[in-house]
């Protein structure tokens, strides 16, 4: 069965939209107040899309820890779209995010929201990564790998799961099973989760070049060579080479010269006496 999932580019294209609130929520020529301020009124707005940009410019900025209580209040808006982006802002905070754990528990045990859900388990990943001692996460984490309808949610849990290194090898071995999916966004997916891990997965870079060759869209194609440097295989620079040739799109073109460029540099320590 093949599964219609578009979030990823679904969001880049929102985050285009929107730019222009999001630079206006961000704006550096204003005081940190006065960011705050505008931010917190444009999260109660009645205006989704408004909504929407002021929880977008929150994922990566100064003024976000100062928000925290607002961005959990945003895990329970009535947009799926505002729930997820939330989701990736609170993970993004770390260890200052464990407050929002249970928050973010419940929304990858039951939203409705696939995206939701695939947030709040790479939310999870990260705030445990930061925090070693935090243990609830583990068992939702585990669950959502096997029950969860969503494949891409299942990639992300295990993704998270392998951050927190709960059975890092089981998790590698899982995830190189979704590299033979039938769908390009869960195969580009598993590589990204895989590439995460680094080189302890080096031994699934061949299946992640055939995820390369298979790619037809050229920001899935950036994100499967960012994997490919990330495990270290130096076999796979042939193929990398190759793709980069045909790429036409500068920002896969980036990643492939970032892959490139690691490989090599790998490849250049291995040679050394």
């Amino acid at each position: 069965m093949t599964v219609h999932r578009n979030s990823t580019f679904l969001t880049s294209f929102l985050a285009l939209v929107l730019g222009a609130a999001f630079a206006s929520a961000a704006d550096p020529a204003k005081s940190a107040d006065e960011r705050i301020a505008k931010v917190k009124a444009d999260l109660k707005s009645a205006d989704v899309a408004v909504r929407q940009a002021a929880i977008g410019s929150l994922i990566h900025s100064d003024i976000s820890p100062k928000l925290l209580t607002e961005m959990r209040a945003a895990l329970d808006d009535r947009d799926g779209a505002v729930r997820s982006t939330a989701a990736t802002a609170v993970g993004n905070l770390g260890s200052e995010a464990v407050p929002a754990v249970p928050q973010l528990i419940a929304q990858l045990k039951s939203d409705a929201h696939k995206e939701a859900r695939e947030t709040a388990a790479r939310a999870l990943g990260r705030i445990g990564k930061a925090t070693p001692t935090e243990k609830r996460l583990v068992a939702p984490l585990s669950a959502a790998t096997q029950e969860d309808a969503d494949p891409v949610t299942r990639v992300v849990a295990h993704g998270a799961l392998a951050m927190l290194d709960v059975e890092l090898e089981k998790q590698i071995g899982s995830l190189r099973k979704y590299l033979h999916d039938e769908e390009a966004l869960v195969r580009m997916k598993a590589s990204h989760a895989l590439g995460m891990i680094g080189l302890p997965a080096k031994a699934a870079a061949p299946e992640i070049v055939e995820v390369l060759k298979r790619e037809t869209d050229h920001h899935r194609r950036g994100y499967v060579a960012r994997a490919l440097g990330n495990t270290g295989d130096p076999a796979s620079l042939a193929v990398l080479q190759a793709a980069l040739e045909k790429e036409t799109d500068p920002g896969a073109q980036g990643e492939m010269r970032g892959a490139i460029s690691r490989l090599k540099t790998l490849a250049a320590e291995k040679a050394k006496p």
